[in-house]
């Protein structure tokens, strides 16, 4: 009875996601996620944005010097600190941490959009994959953040 009550956790946070297939495959990929409480779902969705949010970044900067590969490997700087302020407030007890951990899984979001639009279209199929995994697995931390 109680995995599934974590099973029916997993599947109340992805149906809240922007990616509902994305969510499940993420939060589902580590075994010990059928047992995790919210917390540890958030946790296992700031890891995986954070790992995503790196090799975007190599890719990123594997494309060249270029105006829009310098613009959004800065973006991709800027997801990353915003990702590595989430663990302190997805464990902080502090009433005002739910929303601050909205704010910067927002705010990563929006870079990601921001970098996306400088490409118009152009961006590489793996780059433009990778954004979208990145932006997907962003949406799982709010979906999160709105049960905390």
């Amino acid at each position: 009875m109680f995995d599934n009550v974590k099973a029916d956790l997993i599947g109340d946070i992805c149906s809240e996601a922007h990616n509902h297939v994305s969510c499940n495959q993420v939060l589902r990929s580590v075994p010990h996620s059928a047992k995790a409480d919210l917390r540890d779902l958030g946790q296992i969705a700031i890891d995986k944005a954070t790992a995503m949010a790196k090799t975007t970044l190599i890719l990123v900067k594997e494309l060249g010097k270029g105006q829009v590969s310098s613009i959004c490997a800065e973006v991709f700087g800027d997801v990353i600190h915003n990702l590595n302020e989430c663990p302190g407030l997805l464990h902080s007890s502090n009433r005002l941490s739910p929303n601050d951990l909205s704010a910067e899984a927002s705010s990563a979001m929006y870079e990601l959009v921001a970098c996306d639009d400088k490409y118009e279209g152009n961006e590489p199929a793996n780059v433009k994959q990778a954004i979208q995994t990145t932006y997907d697995t962003l949406s799982i931390i709010l979906a999160i953040a709105a049960r905390l």
